[in-house]
């Protein structure tokens, strides 16, 4: 992501053909920013055109997990469209915290 700076980073993890991800994947779109360009809305921008690519490789969704209190990227994947799956702990190679798990339909 760029202003003219670093901003931050997204990415989209799938495998072709199917919307399925491996065990150890636990969503398809991971991004951040960084904390001095935070609340300019540069990571709901970004998450739009992710998931418009996401779309264009025939994705009929993704899914996104994240923090439970991290607001901010609660607020971004559901400006999004995305809806609560579930409240989960993550795998023993994450930590075994909790993680809420979105889908966003495309």
């Amino acid at each position: 992501l760029w202003d003219g700076e670093f901003c931050g980073s997204i990415g989209l993890r799938w495998q072709p053909g199917t919307a399925a991800l491996p065990p150890h994947v636990l969503g398809h779109i991971g991004y951040a920013i960084v904390p001095w360009k935070g609340g300019r809305g540069y990571a709901k921008l970004a998450l739009k055109q992710m998931l418009e690519h996401a779309r264009d490789e025939g994705l009929e969704y993704v899914e996104i997990t994240t923090d439970p209190d991290n607001v901010a990227s609660r607020r971004v994947i559901e400006a999004n469209g995305g809806v609560l799956l579930e409240r989960f702990k993550r795998p023993v190679q994450y930590g075994r915290s909790d993680a809420l798990r979105y889908r966003i339909a495309l």
